[in-house]
């Protein structure tokens, strides 16, 4: 019997989480990009850094990422990555939740791209 209980129990934490996750509020950063990897952007604001976790399901905003993706599905290559879109020195706002003690971004947008750094130029 203790292991269906523990079983139980450990569905329940896990539910918990998650819902806890989804219920984190949505918070905004505005800031220059300092670095862009497959899995974090680091934003600068001043004297303020954010480095935000990124994943497949964050959504980039910026001009021609939708051509850019359609053409690349097109051609049998998966969509944008985040580095495809989004360089060092572009002005972003960067949307994101708090999950598990990491900032996770949940949308991006390019407001201003970095010169000579156009995200979706062939």
């Amino acid at each position: 019997m203790k292991p269906i209980a523990y079983l139980t129990a450990a569905m329940v934490l896990a539910v918990g989480v998650a819902g806890a996750a989804a219920q984190a509020p949505i918070q905004s950063f505005m800031g220059t990009v300092k670095a862009v990897t497959g899995s974090s952007v680091t934003v600068e604001r001043i004297s303020l850094t954010g480095v935000f976790t990124v994943d497949p399901k964050t959504h980039v905003a910026a001009k021609g990422a939708t051509t850019k993706t359609k053409e690349n599905k097109e051609a049998g290559k998966p969509g944008l990555t985040v580095p495809d879109a989004v360089h060092v020195g572009d002005l972003v706002v960067v949307r994101y939740r708090e999950v598990a003690g990491t900032m996770l971004a949940t949308d991006i947008q390019v407001r201003t791209p970095a010169p000579g750094a156009a995200a979706t130029k062939k």
